[in-house]
């Protein structure tokens, strides 16, 4: 073995063996008025930092370092409890509707993160913007327009969805609002008790119903019926479940949709679709996508995390640093490719926040994924990911000696766990190297478990 090669091995046998996708970390959360542990309700992300809607402790927002508190003690949220829903906007805008008051209120955080004096609130209420008093889902359409669904568990509130269309989002006196119920003139909205929202990337309307499957509503204009259409899913369509909890348009156009007993995915005109099922899990009860297209899951037995193409990639649970199994939000850094999970414990109904550094961020290096690769628990592939089309990829024990050339092909670069003689690898660390067109050596590192 030539001189550079042995000290490419022994550098990269030195590199930290948790920096891709190797353990989750617990995330304190900061004490809010309550006192106690904030309980999350909901998650969303703005460019670098995320936000978090709470029970009794009004808005948290975190930024890898820091945390502020947006309570109403400081003069702008109007209510600290049961903040059931967060969404951000494509201005920056976050958007956070309270259960039991019927306000909506609106957070633009233009200034500085930690600077709390420059912030503007807009408030909306039941009665004069707002129809219905019981927001809890919010999606914007293709013309920036923001829509909020309405939970009717008692099928008494005024409508099932209503829509603000910001003429000027810096004067809210010209705002317009409209209100869509299963009564207009439509008349065709399958059920009332709306929970998700999404727009795909043909500007449709994704409307998930509470144990009702799922609607979507093509929309010709915001005013007349006259070309719209609308399609149910649900059961007896060939979804797994009529009980939808998560709703993720995906980069590729294709749309995720969450259920009991698996995932249904639609390809990009939403016409066919496919269903993923014994993933482990009996409910899906959120989705999310990070840099480089790959779907995460939270479930009711860990994180599931899928390549674009549906294949199930691994599966973590609490034997990777998970506070609990039972999983009910997750989110992605998109830039980064930091994971977010709040999991459940179920006899006190505490949550917790988790964080794993995936690495999959939109121009990560080269690194091997899933990582540890569990046989019988993960896909049957391990990828090398950031290895260019026409690199040269090979395998090395810890002792240096050559395991596995893998074939050129376009990225990403897949190992099936043989050796050259294509015996199974045994459980062990080993050092994949990436000889790239330029000449560029990159190393990176993989663990067996069998």
């Amino acid at each position: 073995m030539r001189l550079p090669l042995l000290l490419g091995l022994v550098a990269a046998l030195a590199l930290p063996f948790t920096a891709r996708a190797q353990q989750w970390d617990a995330v304190p959360l900061p004490d809010g008025p309550s006192g106690a542990n904030p309980k999350i309700l909901d998650i969303a992300m703005d460019s670098d930092t995320v936000w978090f809607s709470t029970e009794h402790d009004g808005l948290l927002a975190y930024d890898g370092s820091t945390w502020v508190l947006h309570v109403h003690a400081d003069g702008g949220l109007r209510s600290d409890a049961y903040r059931n829903s967060i969404f951000s906007d494509a201005l920056g805008n976050k958007w956070t509707a309270r259960d039991g008051s019927s306000t909506l209120d609106r957070l633009d955080d233009a200034g500085t993160f930690t600077d709390k004096s420059d912030d503007t609130w807009t408030y909306y209420n039941q009665g004069t913007e707002l129809q219905s008093g019981r927001v809890f889902s919010m999606a914007q359409d293709l013309n920036g327009n923001v829509w909020f669904g309405i939970r009717d568990e008692n099928l008494d509130q005024p409508s099932n969805l209503e829509l603000i269309i910001e003429n000027d989002p810096s004067t809210p006196t010209d705002d317009e609002w409209l209100s869509y119920d299963q009564d207009d003139d439509l008349a065709a909205f399958f059920t009332r008790d709306v929970r998700e929202l999404a727009v795909d990337n043909r500007g449709r309307l994704w409307i998930v119903y509470y144990l009702r499957g799922v609607d979507v509503w093509d929309f010709g204009d915001y005013y007349t019926y006259e070309d719209d259409t609308i399609e149910h899913y649900g059961l007896t369509e060939g979804l797994p479940s009529d009980v939808i909890h998560s709703v993720l348009v995906a980069a590729d156009g294709r749309v995720w949709l969450g259920a009991n007993n698996g995932i249904a995915v639609f390809d990009a005109d939403g016409e066919t679709w496919s269903v993923l099922s014994d993933l482990g899990a009996d409910k899906i009860t959120d989705l999310a996508e990070d840099g480089q297209g790959h779907v995460w899951a939270a479930t009711d037995e860990g994180v599931a995390m899928f390549y674009s193409s549906g294949e199930l990639a691994t599966f973590y649970t609490t034997a990777d640093g998970l506070k609990d199994d039972l999983v009910q939000l997750i989110e992605v850094d998109r830039t980064g490719g930091t994971v977010w999970a709040v999991t459940e414990k179920l006899s006190t109904g505490e949550t917790f926040l988790n964080m794993l550094e995936s690495g999959f961020g939109p121009d990560s290096e080269v690194f091997a994924y899933p990582n540890p690769w569990k046989e019988g628990k993960s896909t049957e592939f391990i990828k090398i990911q950031g290895a260019p089309e026409g690199s040269s990829v090979e395998v090395f024990d810890i002792m240096g000696q050559s395991v596995r050339k893998l074939p050129a092909t376009q990225e990403p670069y897949v190992w099936d766990s043989l050796d050259t003689d294509l015996n199974e690898a045994p459980s062990g660390v080993y050092v994949i190297r990436v000889k790239m067109p330029t000449g560029e050596l990159a190393f990176t590192k993989v663990a067996i478990i069998r």
